[in-house]
């Protein structure tokens, strides 16, 4: 790869990365280079749809292009639309958003969901990539992998620095969710309330299938009376996956998950 594409993946990677739009002098800082260099960088990415002008400000966001290749990207998961019709039925039975997070590597990849009545204003957007202890989705897939895949998995975080609990919480945590069934994770803006996530398993969990409303009280959240039934639903997957492994199947299982690196 030459010099001046590897420069434009990075220019890429770091617009990719931001929290906010960034201009030219941000991306030069951030990867010591110059701000002219980085703007030239940000002009040839800005030509061919990569990243675009926020609001026709000198400040640039990912562009339409990103958007078209993440697209493609869910696309070749089958189970995504293998799950969609439950994902509606979840979404109707409980009155919250219904999202659908597969497993990449050591990652969960949210790919899918059906809106509930009650809108969820922090959810995160399809195409989110968070490692396997981040999140209620994540973690429900992380407790459906056998025990070598788990220390695999804490092994990788280590060698990454990521944050994660060290591995004696890590399998108390595991342990709970395990035995309850579900990941729960605490809502920021419903003190005391928690959404769920189902691992959705074929042999090893694949994906998981979360609730993202306030829906358990976090004291007890195996008290929900609608459990029974958000529990069939997701066990309706399950019956497809069974008879239909290939559905289900991800599109880099072939690859070594220590080699994929999602920003």
């Amino acid at each position: 790869m030459s010099s001046s594409a590897s420069r434009a993946l990075r220019i890429l990677e770091a617009v990719g990365a931001a929290e906010r739009p960034l201009g030219a002098t941000e991306v030069g800082r951030a990867l010591g280079i110059s701000p002219a260099t980085a703007f030239r960088g940000l002009d040839a990415l800005e030509r061919v749809g990569y990243v675009a002008r926020f609001q026709a400000s000198t400040k640039f966001v990912l562009g339409k292009a990103v958007a078209a290749l993440r697209q493609n990207l869910l696309g070749r998961f089958p189970v995504r639309d293998v799950s969609m019709p439950y994902l509606r039925q979840l979404a109707f039975a409980s009155g919250e958003t219904a999202s659908l997070t597969v497993r990449l590597g050591w990652y969960g990849l949210r790919i899918a969901a059906a809106p509930g009545t009650n809108e969820v204003t922090t959810a995160l957007p399809l195409g989110a990539a968070r490692p396997l202890a981040d999140g209620c989705a994540c973690m429900a897939i992380l407790a459906g992998l056998d025990p070598g895949a788990v220390d695999a998995f804490a092994a990788w975080a280590r060698r990454r620095k990521l944050r994660a609990p060290d591995l004696k919480s890590l399998a108390g945590v595991l342990a709970d969710i395990r035995s309850r069934g579900f990941a729960v994770e605490a809502t920021a803006f419903a003190r005391g309330r928690a959404a769920l996530a189902f691992p959705l398993r074929a042999g090893p969990a694949v994906a998981a299938i979360a609730i993202e409303g306030p829906l358990l009280d976090l004291a007890r959240p195996t008290a929900h009376p609608d459990l029974p039934h958000w529990r069939g639903i997701v066990r309706s997957v399950e019956g497809v996956a069974q008879a239909r492994p290939a559905l289900f199947a991800g599109p880099f299982d072939h690859l070594d998950p220590d080699d994929i690196v999602l920003s």
